[in-house]
């Protein structure tokens, strides 16, 4: 018998979830997590903002003398609430995460199964490791934000047409989806100093998937303390053959044509005109912004690499 790991869990998830059977798929993932938890919580998101008030009763009403783990079925927007709710109620508990959504880009990150079935399972053997969170204006981000091209991306994918861009070839494609796409000026300032320019697109990531693929840049890492700032300096086919070139950090800007690399640990961005932010696949704020890394803000269930299986391996 699997030996308890935590006292009580809390499920987080809500009927709207990506899984065509939410009823079955809770079943499934209960079936898992009772076996490495004591007590299993279930709680229904209803509406939008629910998980960030459950997060405030849980500190509030001292539940956190009991809740030593929060889980959440969902995407990565639910997961982007669930996110939010803990960092504003200041609630020191680890999470776990369990694929529910489109992309379930941090999913990736933690080395899970994208199967919510599966990964419930891995989670047996995941450990607690730390996490960076980005601080933007009053609200929280535990992936990327993004504004231009990527902006129109997420608000088709709320609109239900996920196909438009697929994976990561949107940073490509979308030159040649979008016959006019929507150019803006910024201005950026980092540690003082000032970048001012045009684009397309801007995204500050702080974990390595977006759009269910890899950036290829091979030292981004969500627990170095560092954001790291991509500007779209030019709009042509031939960015999307510099997004797979594999690079670090020292050497990308004199690798990639098209896609300027910023490191820094506090950012503001401001633009003309004011643009529309997706954080983490969830259209909620416009410019200007003011972004920090919060260093191990969180932690959260990791998979170790060499515990990894395939498609094969779990049919």
């Amino acid at each position: 018998m699997t030996q308890s790991k935590f006292k009580h869990g809390v499920l987080f998830y809500h009927e709207h979830s990506g899984i065509k059977d939410i009823y079955n798929g809770l079943g499934d993932v209960a079936s898992s997590l009772t076996t490495f938890c004591k007590h299993l919580s279930i709680q229904l998101s209803e509406n939008e903002g629910d998980i960030i008030s459950y997060c405030k009763k849980i500190k509030e009403q001292s539940y956190s003398d009991d809740v030593d783990i929060i889980f959440i079925l969902g995407g990565d927007g639910t997961v982007n609430e669930l996110v939010n709710g803990m960092m504003q109620s200041q609630l020191d508990i680890p999470i776990g995460i369990i694929p529910g959504g489109t992309f379930n880009d941090f999913v990736k990150t933690l080395n899970l199964h994208p199967r919510h079935k599966v990964a419930s399972e891995q989670l047996k053997e995941a450990e607690l490791r730390s996490y960076d969170i980005m601080k933007l204006n009053d609200e929280y981000a535990l992936n990327f934000v993004g504004m231009g091209l990527i902006v129109q991306n997420a608000e088709n994918v709320q609109n239900g047409n996920k196909d438009v861009f697929g994976k990561l070839s949107y940073v490509g494609s979308t030159v040649k989806t979008l016959l006019n796409p929507e150019h803006f000026d910024y201005k950026i300032t980092v540690d003082e100093n000032e970048i001012e320019g045009n684009t397309t697109m801007l995204v500050v990531a702080n974990g390595p998937f977006i759009g269910g693929s890899r950036i290829p840049l091979t030292d981004l890492s969500p627990n170095d303390g560092y954001l790291n700032t991509f500007i779209f300096t030019e709009e042509r086919t031939s960015v999307l053959n510099d997004i797979f070139k594999q690079r670090d950090s020292m050497n990308w800007n004199n690798m990639t044509d098209g896609i300027k690399h910023v490191l820094a640990k506090k950012i503001t961005i401001a633009t003309d005109p004011q643009m529309k932010v997706d954080i983490d696949g969830e259209v909620d704020l416009k410019t200007p912004l003011q972004i920090e890394v919060v260093p191990d803000a969180i932690q959260i269930l990791t998979l170790p690499e060499h515990k990894q299986v395939t498609d094969t391996e779990s049919e």
